[in-house]
């Protein structure tokens, strides 16, 4: 699937969730802020769009004890002009995503929720989701499912292989226009839905989310082994 999209212009806000607590890693320190081949998760994902030519502002949401952090070791320190604030997260990543979405201007008319651990998004896929975000309301990166799939018992046996056609691995960016995610959460909150992201408060409201194309490389930093893997990304020459 590949939906093609031009982003005409309108004011543009990122919303960039990273306030995980990093237990996956098995350390201290919060999964944002490890160092990856010497600078943090966090700050190589913001440069991303910083220097994209589509993003206007930005709202970085972390947990509340790294607020301080945040803005001095990352955004001042490196200098992002385009941070307009660091928010404190709540309690799960729709509550943190809700807390950084009240502080963006009613005059923004896109907003692209991007994970902050995931550094590896390029301006390409950022820009073909914001043109089809502004076409059609909502679309999110995916790449299609590639591995054979097995749904599997409580004794850890295989009970089915289930088919694969028309499975995809939902990644970051998620776009939409402002009014409607604003919407779709607000709903959320009344009637008790919980999501892992935010298409599927869309989904849950009844409004379509286009889909366009991610990448492989697009990944989400949770694991040692994803941390591993990245570095080698990074040292990795590009052809």
């Amino acid at each position: 699937m590949n939906v093609k999209a031009t982003l005409t212009p309108k004011r543009v806000a990122g919303l960039i969730p990273a306030a995980g607590s990093g237990v996956r890693m098995g350390g201290d320190i919060a999964k944002p802020f490890l160092q990856l081949c010497g600078r943090e998760i966090l700050a190589r994902t913001l440069d991303v769009f910083e220097r994209s030519a589509v993003i206007d502002e930005l709202w970085v949401v972390v947990a509340a004890k790294n607020v301080s952090a945040c803005q001095q070791g990352i955004i001042k320190r490196y200098g992002f002009r385009k941070v307009r604030d660091v928010v404190a997260g709540g309690t799960s990543r729709q509550e943190s995503v809700w807390r950084g979405l009240q502080r963006i201007d009613a005059a923004v008319d896109l907003v692209v929720v991007h994970d902050g651990v995931r550094p590896f998004v390029t301006e390409a896929v950022l820009q073909e989701t914001l043109g089809c975000a502004a076409q059609h309301g909502a679309a999110v990166a995916a790449v299609p499912l590639r591995d054979t799939l097995k749904r599997i018992s409580e004794g850890g046996v295989v009970e089915a292989t289930v088919p694969r056609e028309n499975l995809w691995r939902t990644q970051t960016p998620q776009a939409f226009q402002r009014h409607l995610l604003m919407s779709a959460y607000r709903q959320a909150w009344e009637r008790g839905v919980c999501a892992t992201d935010d298409a599927s408060l869309l989904e849950s409201i009844g409004h379509p989310v286009k889909v366009v194309s991610g990448l492989e490389s697009n990944i989400k930093i949770t694991t040692p082994e994803d941390l591993i893997f990245s570095e080698g990304l990074l040292r990795t020459p590009r052809q």
